[in-house]
């Protein structure tokens, strides 16, 4: 049976580039983001699922599963386990190894070592900065909106630091920026946590283009072919305007502060420290304004379930329900 290997990060931290280099080992197999645990597990608040059944009647029905019988949970993450490992293994083609990168998996991570306790769990961090920054590239495409991953900036990256520190014996955590300053050091100390040797030799050769699959990063698979530290820091020149400075300063403090510290994070002098009377005035009220409009709009008409809703009603002639 093929034995999986879960890399656990945020959004925009790596974690394609860390995927490619495992899968071009030829100790494993991997695709692009199977995603699938997130079907099984997570059931408190924040992981919300609404379905035309109405996913609050499945809930309520396994709470009455479970006040009746015991053996509930052993049972249903024992059978998660069965399928996932059968999925695994059918994916792997004969390798030995699965590689499952799912950043939203953060926010499973508990439960996902409950299921698989003998798993390989890389934790792989990026400065949270960085992550939002790299959001603003790619997924918000020049929208200044990281309330759009506010589950991954706030929840998940708590959730994976309590889960790092409760497991800090049993997982491997690498961060992304020393991984592109010095990746055959990190590479080799992965290497003897899978149990892989000469890990770092895959630096010898070009990165693989593709991990496979519908679901990556879009960009870094064809802007680089060699692991590089040329964009290491240019992040921080996008924090230019008083809006998104004030944000980051608003949102690198307390708890989330304390715990990134404990992997070297700190907030740049850049941001900190520059009057805000210097912060490009007008480049900030423009992003504000659209973030502004874009979460109003969100919160009044979200997107894809009125597409949804739609295509539904077309199709079928009739309208359903989100609960």
């Amino acid at each position: 049976m093929t034995k999986p290997v879960f890399i656990l990060s945020l959004p925009r931290s790596g974690s394609t580039l860390l995927q490619r280099l495992l899968l071009m080992s030829g100790h494993c197999a991997t695709l692009g983001e199977p995603s699938l645990l997130l079907r099984f597990l997570g059931e408190d608040d924040v992981v919300v699922r609404k379905a035309t059944y109405w996913e609050f009647l499945v809930s309520i029905g396994m709470k009455d599963i479970r006040e009746n019988w015991s053996g509930f949970d052993d049972a249903y993450y024992s059978g998660v386990k069965d399928l996932m490992l059968k999925i695994y293994t059918g994916l792997a083609g004969g390798k030995e190894w699965f590689v499952d990168k799912t950043p939203r998996y953060t926010l499973i991570c508990e439960e996902i070592h409950k299921v698989f306790p003998d798993a390989k769990i890389i934790v792989l961090w990026r400065h949270p900065l960085a992550v939002a920054a790299s959001m603003y590239k790619t997924a918000n495409k020049g929208f200044w909106y990281p309330e759009e991953f506010s589950i991954d900036l706030y929840e998940g990256m708590m959730r994976l630091h309590a889960f790092s520190r409760s497991h800090e014996d049993e997982i491997c955590e690498v961060r992304y920026e020393d991984l592109v300053v010095n990746p055959a050091a990190e590479l080799k100390r992965i290497g003897e946590y899978l149990g892989w040797d000469g890990l770092e030799e895959v630096l010898r050769t070009p990165l693989i283009s593709s991990a496979g699959g519908s679901l990556g990063d879009p960009t870094g698979v064809k802007k680089f072919k060699t692991v590089s530290s040329s964009n290491l820091n240019k992040w921080e020149e996008l924090y230019n305007n008083w809006y998104r400075r004030c944000w980051a300063r608003r949102y690198f403090r307390g708890e989330r502060l304390a715990a990134m510290r404990q992997y070297g994070y700190e907030l740049p002098e850049g941001i900190s420290g520059m009057r805000f009377w210097r912060w490009n005035l007008l480049a900030g009220m423009k992003d504000w304004i659209l973030a502004a409009s874009r979460n109003s709009r969100r919160i009044r008409n979200p997107v894809l379930i009125t597409r949804f809703l739609r295509k539904f009603r077309k199709k079928y002639g009739y309208g359903v329900m989100f609960r």
